[in-house]
């Protein structure tokens, strides 16, 4: 039987850690460099959906015609719907996770290139079209498919093989965002099983932290968001206690309302490409009034933490909490292909500005991008099941103050706790006959 180990032993050939290094540099590179196609493709399709060159997603929608504004979401889901549908009638895709979670390692050999490249394109067409669905699960399976190709070349074990996998799924997102502690963090809590955590960390930090270095090409070394946080006061310490509240009940309502949708989604036959293209223009009317709803939610995550103090702009933060986890349920409940990060932030970030705004409109002073950012963390925290991942990647989105990184902490993992079935088991006494209630 063969021993299966997460890195090479004491005494093991050192030909062994020669590969294993190999394999690491390679993944991290080409996770890079994956993360900036994205970036540039996605960049590319917003141009070609919306018909302007230059600007972030909601100033191409609103310098575009009012109906190209609702035709882009919908022809981009219609085209992404029937390409999806011929990949899933032929086979479809093996994921990071079936990768990763397959002991005899033939899943991860098995990924093969092509399809997770086809895919992961699908995936960004679909953002760039303007539906309301993450776009960080191309990177990751491009990564992940590239680690498993680059594992089986050079002949590592099943387990260090998958941990790899892992690894380079969380340094594809670590590149996308610029964000390698939250990269590694999403690779360990998340995508890596509970055996293979403790000593694939140690490989999931340096993989991450080169993607990102490779990234910087094209990004700069720039934050995903630049704004100014102050010192701590004391209104703003109290208004987190309200958003911790509104981003436990958001949390647990969109992970609920995702996973219905999900789990009832539509069948892959021709229902496929005009469910996503019906949901598309449904996100493309709603665009008429808020132009940060389409794309993944990154730009509602960014409106959020430099809302001004007027009553509109807190019209819009309630737009956002309302129909962004709606219309991103709708797209996967289409069939859709994609990622829940973005639309998490998004959601609480816009909850927790929306508290900012209120306090500010009633006279308090209080810090808007902090309250976002506890809001964002939060809700991820609750959608994910990995406090420690949505602390520290949207804290790196901003990189804020570290006193904003502890506070985000410290509400993240409550709320966490409470949302979570160890939680609410202490609280809520479990009928007779009956098991304790799924997360």
């Amino acid at each position: 039987m063969t021993t299966d180990t997460a890195a090479s032993p004491p005494g093991a050939p050192a030909h062994a850690c020669v590969r294993l290094l190999a394999a690491a540099l390679v993944s991290g590179v080409a996770a890079g460099l994956i993360g900036i196609a994205m970036a540039v493709l996605l960049e590319g399709f917003e141009w070609l959906f919306y018909g302007v060159g230059e600007g972030t997603l909601p100033q191409r929608v609103q310098a575009a015609a009012s109906w190209r504004r609702i035709a882009a979401p919908a022809i981009g889901g219609l085209t992404a719907g029937a390409l999806w549908w011929w990949e899933r009638a032929t086979g479809g895709v093996a994921g990071v996770e079936a990768a990763v979670g397959d002991v005899s390692g033939r899943t991860g050999r098995h990924m093969g290139l092509l399809r997770p490249f086809a895919d992961g394109v699908l995936q960004v067409l679909t953002v760039g079209a303007g539906n309301s669905v993450g776009r960080e699960g191309a990177p990751r399976l491009m990564a992940g498919a590239i680690a498993a190709r680059v594992s089986s070349r050079l002949g590592l074990d099943p387990r260090t093989a998958r941990t790899l996998v892992a690894a380079a799924a969380g340094a594809g997102l670590a590149a996308m965002y610029n964000a390698p502690l939250g990269g590694a963090a999403f690779a360990v809590e998340i995508t890596m099983l509970a055996g293979m955590r403790r000593r694939g960390v140690w490989l999931a930090i340096p993989v991450s932290l080169l993607a990102t270095v490779v990234s910087w090409l094209h990004s700069g070394g720039r934050p995903t968001f630049q704004v100014t946080m102050g010192a701590p006061n004391t209104a703003t310490l109290v208004a987190v206690l309200p958003v911790a509240g509104l981003a436990a009940l958001l949390g647990v309502g969109a992970r609920s309302l995702w996973r219905q949708l999900k789990d009832h989604r539509l069948p892959d036959t021709w229902a496929l490409p005009l469910g996503i293209g019906a949901a598309g223009l449904l996100t493309g009317v709603a665009s008429l009034w808020l132009p940060v709803l389409p794309g993944n939610g990154r730009d509602a995550l960014e409106a959020a933490l430099t809302s001004p103090t007027t009553a509109a702009a807190l019209a819009c933060l309630l737009g956002v909490v309302v129909l962004k986890p709606l219309l991103t349920g709708l797209t996967l409940g289409a069939g859709a292909t994609g990622g829940l990060l973005a639309p998490s932030f998004a959601l609480g970030g816009s909850a927790g500005a929306a508290v900012a705004v209120a306090a500010n409109l009633a006279g308090w002073q209080v810090s808007v991008p902090v309250l976002a950012l506890v809001g964002a963390g939060a809700v991820l925290s609750i959608t994910q099941r990995a406090p420690v991942f949505g602390t520290v990647f949207v804290w790196e989105l901003a990189r804020g103050p570290l006193w904003v990184l502890a506070l985000m902490a410290v509400v993240s993992v409550c709320c966490w706790w409470l949302t979570s079935p160890l939680g609410v088991a202490r609280h809520i006494r479990p009928r007779r006959g009956r098991g304790p209630a799924s997360s």
